[in-house]
């Protein structure tokens, strides 16, 4: 049994997803996050599996962009038992125009109404019962992010996927008559299509529809339903009939057998009927949209502004809203440094004394001393130091969820709009570059909600100056050690206001070169704030430490072996005369341009295949974990902080992962774009540190 979850976005489909499923899928307040579906597995009561689809959020289901054309060839193509609809009873005016499609194309619908203590809040209450009779499906109140209501949900959906729910009166919509009286005899003429073609070989995706919706499109002049209609035997006389109708209502008569074939000057009169009819039907809906509201929904006055409306007025203000998102950014980077910091100690120390101790029960054990090099000096040393920062990127991506899923990131995108637009960026690119710093390769992916492939392409040349979850641990490692405390913050937020101006700058100069064209305006809807629960908060951020910590079995782990072995042989000799060694002297002369030791270029150079090979690389090279010294202390021993800090910019800001290079080839569809892109990655990194070095030593 399969049911599709679809939605607009900020509706809590995802977080609906989670509480019926319990997947790590992570929830977001724009749209474009969830670019391809994701399919969970639900056991009812009984035993029976459920499987339940969360397609993107779209508005409609005319596709424009890359995630409504999936939620919309989804429903069109794939196969599914029941749609649930999710709306959000705080804004259901604006989410019932899906609603509305989806029961036009199908009549295996129910609905979740979700949101509704939010509602409440508002002073918003929708009758839940009322709207259901209306509707004709099943409307059922609830709370995601707290579970009420899932349960009633998996029984309806059950119950609609099995069919034991009756369909209601086709037209879901009270059309006027002066549209029914057109769409009357097509939905006639595609009844009689589909059952000529049930009796034949031929099959249509478009079969398992109601004609009224068929009709309804081809009306509108949907091109891709046209192409299936006409596939079906009689189809051609339907896309005719069509096509005459729209003739005769822009007042000229125009045969069914001469409509298909109707020349320039008459297919631009049909074409232009089509968008009036257009227009009409989403009138009509808004229409009874208008008509449901004011049936099923109470509004009471509320005594104070809402929680929402008197932080906006500070959030949002043109002046105060920079400052104060410059103070929750900085306050979310000292917290994770300095709340993390202990713990981050705890661990690398531990991990040292299990690695010594490991040594010696090892050489007790009579174990060859490769064997025991091989553990201590490079499983412990590697591993170990990567798995130190940790605490770090735990408590720095619950921060960021927290402020994700509360509603603010939101509002900092309207206030970044501005400054996306200046440089060239379209505002929808501000939800990739946000998703960038969890990690390069998805962001890359949402670039795909944009329309225009210049403005996805800009995005993707841009994303690898942002540095992503791997890096972004590297550089709080670094950081915390050579500027504890305070400093950290300061620094951290420094690095990555450099990113950001970076980003801009690359921007504009491509905007101005190779990729000239105007960007879109951002659209976007405002949430409501709200207090995050801890399950949405913990989800999302164990998903991303996650992914980060499984990653080092398969890269790590032979990297950090590598990286051993080239230190280790020849055999006997220190690691100064070792085959690593004699890498990194090849690049000691582009390293000592900015301070740089060859260990340095060495983790430059191994952090091309996954960036989570850096501290492993620095842990066996600096050796770490010998006589309990942890890498921070090392690392602070071997360089001074203004060579730590040049190092930062370099690694922040050159070639991404060898992921992430695949994923920019897959989105530009040319090598010629890939590379040159990386070019540029490596060309500013070391050209800006250079710089800075110069300038720093003069201060």
């Amino acid at each position: 049994m399969r049911i599709a979850l679809v939605g607009n976005p900020n509706v809590g489909k995802t977080t609906l997803f989670n509480a019926l499923t319990g997947a790590h899928q992570e929830v977001a307040n724009w749209p474009g996050t969830t670019v391809e579906y994701v399919i969970g597995k639900i056991r009812t009561a009984d035993g029976e599996p459920l499987e339940l689809v969360d397609l993107p959020g779209t508005y409609s289901l005319t596709a424009c962009a890359r995630d409504e054309q999936v939620t919309r060839n989804f429903l069109l193509y794939e196969s599914y038992d029941a749609v649930m609809v999710v709306v959000n009873a705080a804004s259901l005016e604006r989410n019932l125009f899906l609603a509305l499609e989806v029961l036009e194309l199908t009549p295996h619908v129910l609905v979740a109404l979700n949101m509704v203590d939010a509602a409440e809040d508002q002073g918003i209450s929708v009758d839940a019962q009322a709207l259901s009779r209306r509707l004709g499906v099943a409307v059922i109140p609830t709370v995601a992010s707290r579970g009420i209501g899932t349960d009633d949900l998996i029984t309806w959906a059950r119950r609609v996927a099995r069919r034991q729910v009756i369909p209601v009166n086709p037209w879901v919509v009270p059309y006027p008559s002066a549209l029914t009286s057109v769409l009357e005899p097509l939905v006639a003429e595609l009844r009689t299509m589909t059952a000529v073609a049930a009796r034949g070989d031929s099959r249509s995706a478009l079969e398992r529809f109601r004609p009224e919706w068929v009709a309804l499109r081809l009306l509108q002049g949907d091109e891709e339903v046209i192409r299936e209609v006409r596939v079906v035997p009689q189809g051609r006389r339907a896309v005719g009939l069509a096509l005459s109708c729209c003739a005769q209502s822009a007042g000229f008569e125009v045969s069914v057998g001469e409509a298909i074939g109707a020349h320039s000057q008459a297919l631009e009169r049909i074409r232009a009927q089509q968008d009036a009819f257009e227009f009409q039907i989403a009138d009509a809906k808004y229409q009874h949209i208008a008509n449901l509201m004011e049936a099923c929904v109470t509004r009471r006055p509320l005594a104070k502004r809402t929680l929402t409306e008197r932080l906006d007025a500070v959030l949002l203000h043109r002046f105060w809203g920079y400052p104060a998102m410059g103070v929750i950014f900085f306050v979310a980077f000292w917290l994770s440094f300095v709340a993390s910091a202990p713990l981050s100690d705890w661990v690398g120390a531990g991990i040292g004394w299990l690695g010594q101790a490991v040594g010696v029960w090892m050489t007790r054990l009579g174990a060859p001393g490769v064997l025991r090099s091989v553990v201590v000096d490079g499983v412990f040393a590697g591993v170990g130091a990567v798995l130190s920062f940790v605490p770090y990127m735990t408590i720095f991506f619950a921060i960021y969820q927290f402020l994700q899923d509360s509603g603010y990131m939101a509002r900092a995108s309207v206030l970044v709009d501005r400054w996306m637009q200046s440089i060239g960026l379209h505002g929808k690119g501000f939800f990739a570059l946000v998703s960038a710093y969890g990690c390069n390769v998805p962001a890359m992916a949402a670039t795909r909600v944009m329309e225009n492939h210049r403005d996805r392409l800009l995005a993707n040349l841009v994303i690898p100056f942002i540095p992503c979850n791997a890096r972004l641990g590297v550089m709080a490692v670094m950081t915390a050690a050579f500027f504890p405390g305070s400093r950290g913050a300061f620094v951290m937020m420094a690095l990555l206001l450099l990113s950001a101006g970076v980003v801009a700058g690359a921007a504009i100069v491509y905007r101005k070169t190779v990729l000239p064209t105007d960007p879109a305006p951002l659209l976007i809807e405002l949430p409501n704030y709200h207090l995050p629960s801890i399950r949405n908060i913990a989800i999302p951020t164990w998903h991303r430490v996650w992914m980060f910590v499984s990653r080092i079995w398969r890269f790590l782990l032979w990297a950090t072996l590598a990286t051993w072995a080239l230190t280790y042989f020849p055999a006997g000799v220190p690691v100064e005369q070792s085959l690593a060694a004699r890498i990194g002297h090849l690049l000691s002369p582009v390293g000592q341009w900015y301070g740089f030791d060859w260990r340095l270029m060495i983790a430059i150079v191994f952090g091309f295949v996954a960036k989570e090979t850096t501290l492993s690389t620095l842990g066996v090279l600096y050796g770490a974990g010998a006589g309990g010294a942890t890498l921070p202390h090392l690392l602070t021993q071997a360089m001074p902080p203004l060579v730590a800090f040049i190092y930062l910019v370099v690694y922040m800001l050159y070639i991404p992962c060898l992921s992430t290079v695949i994923q920019m080839r897959r989105e530009s569809g040319s090598w010629k774009w890939t590379l040159g892109g990386m070019a540029v990655n490596v060309g500013v990194a070391f050209g800006l540190g250079w710089v800075l070095e110069r300038l720093l030593m003069l201060v």
